[in-house]
């Protein structure tokens, strides 16, 4: 069984000081010259999808220093100076409150990507996995970042 319990918004972006020393990228195109720092899981390895105001897709293949399964090492990557990253709005809305991080492309919007509680089956569900997956809900529903 799955149970959807939000969608996350996907967000390009880099440390103001990155961006003072190797400018920001117009278009997605751009970002095939600069560093980016690559999430292993992503649905297509490597390739950043955006949606421009005019309703066309831009898939942009990118390529950078840092690759890895972990995107709380990617956002504190992308703090350092290290390159562009693009993660869930869950994981670097802190970074980004903070001014750490600064949005780019904002002529371009990022597909949602869905979250969902995954488990066996409703029958015989555990009181525990019933009432966490409400917790999962409840949570997802007012968080700050969606």
């Amino acid at each position: 069984m799955a149970r959807k319990l939000g969608a996350a918004r996907m967000v390009a972006c880099a440390a103001p000081a990155y961006l003072k020393a190797h400018g920001a990228p117009q278009t997605p195109q751009d970002l095939a010259r600069h560093p980016c720092l690559t999430y292993e899981y992503m649905p297509l390895r490597n390739v950043w999808p955006f949606r421009g105001k005019d309703g066309r897709d831009h898939a942009v293949r990118v390529s950078g220093p840092l690759h890895s399964n972990n995107g709380d090492l990617l956002a504190a990557a992308a703090v350092a100076g290290v390159g562009i990253a693009y993660e869930p709005e869950f994981i670097l809305g802190p970074d980004l409150k903070a001014g750490r991080l600064v949005p780019i492309l904002a002529s371009y919007t990022a597909p949602l990507g869905p979250i969902y509680a995954v488990y066996p089956s409703r029958r015989y569900l555990a009181a525990k996995v019933r009432a966490f997956v409400e917790f999962l809900a409840q949570r997802f529903a007012n968080a700050s970042w969606a």
